[in-house]
């Protein structure tokens, strides 16, 4: 149903009219079905909490940006709704606006663990060396704080004010490792907690620690040169059909709008979208090879 329709039967055919209709139906179904939205909305709190406070460390309120969020997604899918004038588009606006907040969230988590990948052999040496300076293990995790960059140094701050409130030191390790979520820093923790259990030379294991995890950086630099082309035409299937409706548009602009105007065109084109996300999420998952 368009705007066009649905103002036969409101008086004065008012967008606003109708929009407040529209909310107060929201409303009333939010109302009736507000046991199972609490729990739904309890665990979209709990993920927030787990990518916001425990993977990202930014120490914020998970209920507040699980507020704002919902009022971008219903903004998002009213001015769909308006713009194009198909009630159709403000759920599919609502539900393309709540998928996007878990991907960006997704993302930045994995652009801070591959800078975290990155910096795991400068923090192993920077142990290494505050180990034979003379230091002891907490002592140089210390150093590394005070003197490394982010995001090492959030995670070993946080590990150690974890030991500060009286936390195991290996058992703040096993909690830093799961955070992260790194092949690297689980090596690095498992063998430092084992090295506490069997005594010997911290620096030297710590440098065969750094000496390996170069050595497995060195291979997944070499597959990913390997697997270079496969990514590069994940993302060339990703872009091409914007192209080519582009073009389209151009030379035929008419019968292009139909597409965007039309039911069936919305439809095919919600059809084409889902299929290029899954070929690309395919493709991904194909190159993608653990060392």
């Amino acid at each position: 149903m368009t705007l066009a329709n649905m103002k036969h039967f409101v008086p004065g055919g008012g967008e606003f009219a109708i929009l407040g209709a529209v909310v107060m139906v929201i409303f009333m179904l939010v109302f009736a079905s507000w046991p199972f939205l609490s729990r739904t909305l309890s665990r979209v709190e709990a993920q927030l909490d787990v990518y916001l406070n425990q993977r990202l460390l930014m120490k914020t309120s998970p209920r507040m940006w699980m507020f704002i969020l919902g009022g971008v997604c219903f903004l998002v899918g009213v001015t769909l709704w308006v713009l194009l004038e198909s009630l159709l588009m403000l759920f599919v606006g609502i539900g393309v606006a709540s998928i996007l907040p878990g991907m960006i969230l997704t993302h930045l988590d994995e652009v801070r663990r591959r800078k975290l990948d990155e910096q795991v052999i400068d923090g192993i040496t920077a142990l290494s060396s505050g180990v034979r300076a003379g230091l002891n293990l907490v002592q140089s995790m210390e150093l590394l704080v005070k003197n490394g960059q982010d995001p090492i140094r959030q995670e070993f701050q946080q590990l150690l004010r974890e030991y500060e409130l009286g936390i195991d030191l290996g058992k703040a390790m096993q909690n830093s490792s799961n955070r992260i979520g790194s092949s690297y820093y689980r090596l690095l923790f498992t063998a430092i907690q084992a090295h506490r259990d069997r005594g010997g030379d911290m620096g030297e294991s710590l440098d065969r620690i750094g000496e390996a995890v170069r050595e497995i950086r060195r291979l997944e630099g070499k597959l990913m040169t390997l697997t270079a082309s496969g990514r590069a035409q994940a993302r060339f299937m990703a872009v091409m059909p914007v192209a080519i409706l582009f073009i389209m548009w151009i030379i035929n602009r008419n019968d292009t709008e139909k597409l965007f105007t039309e039911p069936t065109g919305r439809l095919l084109l919600l059809v084409v979208f889902g299929l290029i996300l899954v070929g690309f999420v395919w493709i991904k998952k194909i190159m993608r090879v653990d060392i």
